[in-house]
């Protein structure tokens, strides 16, 4: 069994962002302030790992097109094809009658995962995308 060893942080804070604090922390779901720090400094240290063009990590790139532009699905494709060293995975789904979402998984360093996504999203035709960068650290 593998015990982490809790150290005790005390911050002091106005009561207006203690009070902000709560509400998010109840609309977010989180049974107490500490669970919900751990998360938003979880994030906050992800996002300072990126730093580092060469962290390895997992990108989520999601995005919305209108399925009958001339030969974007096929440009979508030849795309995640001509990346097959990073592509884990991708999903359709027909939004609307007119719209689809596609969903792509892809792993990778940092600099070369931000290229193929910011790509992604920039093809002609794409409606809006969004792009999640998750860096991987290895447990020891």
């Amino acid at each position: 069994m593998n015990l982490q060893i809790m150290q005790r942080i005390s911050i002091t804070v106005d009561e207006s962002l203690a009070q902000a604090f709560d509400e998010l922390i109840a609309k977010r779901g989180y049974q107490n302030r500490s669970e919900a720090f751990r998360d938003l400094l979880k994030k906050e240290l992800a996002q300072e790992a990126l730093v580092n063009p060469s962290q390895e990590c997992v990108a989520v790139v999601s995005y919305t097109y209108d399925h009958r532009k001339a030969l974007l699905s096929k440009r979508n494709v030849d795309h995640q094809h001509e990346h097959l060293d990073m592509v884990i995975s991708s999903m359709h789904v027909h939004a609307t009658h007119d719209t689809c979402v596609e969903a792509v998984i892809a792993k990778g360093s940092y600099d070369k995962l931000k290229v193929f996504c910011e790509n992604t999203i920039a093809e002609k035709g794409v409606g809006c995308g969004e792009i999640n960068y998750l860096p991987i650290h290895e447990h020891k």
